[in-house]
């Protein structure tokens, strides 16, 4: 036989050649299945982003194709310039950037306290940040709608920056706590003796070195923010304050529903999501592997 050798015991040894050959079939298999994965996933993105050159006729064709047969800038042209989109667009941007913010600076203090400090308490406050994960969103609407009335919040934008900073927390806290458990804690007792206070060695010496983990932290927070809708439809009112789902998901009239704004409005919300996430991936694989294997 080509890929085996018989010993004088009998057994079946693989040859050289016969383990390269299943590994390159493991392999050829396993892009296979990436492939796959990849168009399913992305396939939904692909017609949008396509649907969105497309007019009118064409996106109720009873033909339908993949590509436009006349490309036009008219969706894009009308939701931006004819409907309060460019509105709904800043109102996400800046709720979002202020609850990363809140949550990276909150997280930063919060993991390092847990993973280097000493308290009573302190594996019980790990345990229950974990715990908090496993409500859902629409369990904790109605009591978070009584805080925020009572507190005088309701239609405002620090009510949702309030209530995605508080979700986005726990998650983030535990995800950070493994980086900072990972580093040698000779580095701040050489800093320690060098006379660096506490905040010092925090900021000089231990953040640089947890830079992926909070490049994670903040994408995972500004994707949660960028997209939530249960919160926003509950917690405003106006339509001045609307967020970007909620922009979108006012394109559905009453007797018509607008797809082709809401191709080109759905476009355009992907944008900064996934110009940001090209620019730091490298940091948010390292972040993410590094929390799961270091945890």
């Amino acid at each position: 036989m080509a890929d085996v050798v018989m010993t004088n015991m009998g057994d079946v040894t693989p040859t050289r050649s016969g383990w390269f050959n299943r590994k390159v079939v493991g392999l050829l298999l396993a892009y296979v299945a990436l492939l796959f994965a990849m168009v399913v996933i992305l396939f939904p993105l692909l017609w949008m982003f396509l649907s969105s050159f497309k007019g009118q006729s064409e996106l109720f064709a009873r033909d339908m194709t993949l590509l436009p047969n006349v490309w036009t800038w008219e969706n894009y042209v009308n939701v931006w310039f004819n409907t309060p989109f460019p509105l709904y667009f800043w109102n996400s941007f800046y709720i979002a950037g202020l609850t990363t913010l809140f949550t990276v600076f909150v997280a930063i203090y919060a993991a390092y306290a847990i993973a280097r400090l000493e308290f009573k308490g302190r594996k019980a406050f790990g345990l229950m940040l974990l715990i908090t994960q496993m409500f859902p969103h629409i369990m904790l609407v109605l009591p978070l709608f009584a805080i925020i009335k009572a507190l005088g919040l309701f239609n405002t934008h620090i009510a949702l920056i309030i209530a995605y900073t508080a979700f986005s927390l726990p998650f983030s806290i535990w995800m950070l706590r493994s980086f900072f458990a990972a580093i040698p804690t000779e580095l701040e007792d050489a800093a320690a003796v060098d006379g660096a206070s506490l905040m010092s060695t925090l900021h000089k010496v231990i953040l640089p070195l947890v830079g992926p983990g909070i490049a994670a932290v903040a994408m995972y927070t500004f994707i949660q923010a960028w997209n939530e809708f249960l919160f926003a439809l509950v917690f405003l009112q106006s339509q001045s304050l609307r967020t970007l789902p909620l922009g979108l998901a006012s394109f559905q009239e009453e007797f018509t529903l607008r797809w082709d704004l809401m191709m080109a409005g759905g476009s355009i919300v992907s944008l900064p999501v996934l110009i940001f996430f090209l620019f730091m991936q490298r940091f948010i694989v390292q972040g993410l592997l590094g929390g799961a294997v270091k945890g």
